[in-house]
């Protein structure tokens, strides 16, 4: 098996144990659960970014959300 390293920590991790459950391929690409929370965390507060060199900018808009259909029955006639 080959052995790979933790994105979060760089623990190597891959390899089972004698009497460890192998959880490498639950938390893959990361050794626990501990380290893809603290991942997760990461992303969760923005701290990653994922560039982009795309034609969006700031100053485009957007619209949030599609419009919604009135409900049956508000129409004013």
């Amino acid at each position: 098996m080959t052995v790979r390293y933790c994105t979060r920590c760089q623990k190597p991790y891959g390899e089972a144990l004698e009497g460890v459950v192998n959880v490498a391929r639950t938390y893959a690409p990361f050794c626990s659960k501990r380290c893809a929370d603290v991942d997760l965390v990461h992303w969760l507060k923005g701290e990653y970014v994922i560039g982009d060199d795309g034609d969006l900018s700031l100053t485009d808009e957007v619209e949030a959300s599609p419009p919604r259909p009135s409900p049956a029955g508000d129409e004013e006639a």
